[in-house]
């Protein structure tokens, strides 16, 4: 009997070892979420270390509530099995979010049991938040996606920006803030603007974080001290401020996802104090414009990638105008920097995190082949190199407002 390949063990050592029985593990085979890496001489599978890493990750999916179609597609497209840390990060945001969900529902089960308990009435309003909060709609597929493509997009600028300073640090510089104001931040994402530059901000400063989006409004508390901040949901085509109130507003890539811009204006100006400084950023019409061309070059039938075409409705070359309707002494700076990318997968990956329908499109042969277009054109030079175009508005509101 021939000796069995180094680091490899047989699908009846895999399953004793995780704790999982061979009838799923051959179903997992079946329906090519985890297929065995190898096979010995007579065909029996055979699994290495990484595939535990991929059984621990299908594991804690299906824990958290995905379907198997679900995490079928997550594995197909998160290529990048090797980085072990990215994945466990993503999943303990994920499963973190979980025990918020069930913590949730044991907090409103014991306000009943306590109304009962001391012989009083039951709030029967009170009771129906029990339903309420298990019924919550977690979305548990999107969290992980968002977390994960987000990930993927920092990962790119961190490892490839030419411009090692880094656009949240450059940004918050050019601020160059009286050491007492009072900041509203529309749009904060997970607060890494804040996060990045939690030295350099003065006592003085009062600062409102606030985001559409309640999951990452939770990201930018879990980033940062609560004490040192108020979070609010807010939606900028509505802000729940009283007129006047702030000293200075930014909206941080965020105004070309606004559905209504003149409401949004409308109401950063009214919240806005007179002689207060509105910041605006966003990118330019060629942002990334080498990664357009490398999905159009590779077998684009079919394919879109939506979120290129997001911002076109305010961009660095026609938003001057918008923000001028509203503000005085409107400028423009952009900040300078390029992405030179040595490496294939964290490409992919970011190529994946963008919105449209490029993941689903793309089978395991076709992500290979557009792995190895990528090499090959990385072969070439060293590098492919991408345009970064971003920067920002600054404006004032008039004093006799």
């Amino acid at each position: 009997m021939s000796a069995q390949k180094p680091n490899l063990v047989s699908i009846g050592n895999f399953a004793k070892k995780s704790g999982v029985t061979l009838r799923t593990l051959r179903y997992y085979d079946k329906i090519g979420l985890l297929k065995p890496c190898s096979y010995s001489q007579y065909g029996h599978r055979l699994y290495n270390f990484e595939d535990f890493g991929k059984l621990q990750k299908i594991l804690t999916l299906k824990f958290i509530g995905l379907s198997l179609e679900d995490i079928s597609r997550i594995m197909n497209y998160d290529i990048n099995h090797n980085d072990l840390k990215k994945s466990l990060e993503i999943q303990k945001e994920i499963m973190k979010g979980k025990i918020y969900h069930i913590e949730t529902v044991i907090k409103s089960i014991e306000e009943a049991v306590h109304m009962l308990n001391h012989n009083r009435e039951l709030n029967w309003n009170k009771f129906i938040n029990i339903i309420n909060a298990i019924n919550i709609d977690q979305k548990w597929i999107e969290q992980y996606e968002n977390a994960s493509n987000l990930k993927a997009r920092i990962k790119m600028h961190e490892l490839f920006s030419t411009n090692k300073q880094g656009w949240m640090n450059w940004f918050f510089n050019q601020l160059n803030l009286p050491d007492k104001v009072r900041i509203l931040e529309l749009g904060c994402g997970d607060g890494e603007l804040w996060a990045k530059n939690l030295d350099k901000i003065p006592k003085g400063w009062d600062i409102t974080l606030t985001d559409f989006s309640p999951g990452m409004l939770e990201d930018a508390k879990k980033n940062l001290s609560l004490k040192r901040f108020t979070f609010k949901l807010v939606d900028v085509q509505d802000i729940p401020y009283g007129k006047n109130s702030f000293d200075v507003i930014i909206a941080n890539h965020m105004l070309y996802h606004v559905a209504n811009k003149n409401k949004a204006f409308s109401e950063i100006y009214r919240v806005l104090k007179p002689n207060g400084y509105f910041y605006a950023s966003t990118v330019g019409k060629n942002h990334m414009r080498e990664m357009r061309d490398i999905v159009k070059r590779f077998n684009s039938q079919g394919i879109t990638t939506d979120s290129w075409n997001l911002t076109e409705n305010f961009q660095l070359e026609n938003g001057l105008a918008e923000v001028s309707k509203w503000f005085k002494d409107v400028t423009l700076k952009r900040y300078k920097d390029n992405l030179k990318v040595t490496s294939s997968e964290p490409l992919i990956d970011y190529i994946f995190s963008m919105p449209g329908n490029t993941k689903n499109t793309l089978d395991e042969t076709r992500i290979q082949n557009l792995k190895n277009f990528l090499q090959s054109e990385i072969n070439k030079n060293g590098y492919i190199y991408i345009t970064k175009d971003t920067g920002f508005f600054q404006g004032i509101k008039s004093s006799d407002s």
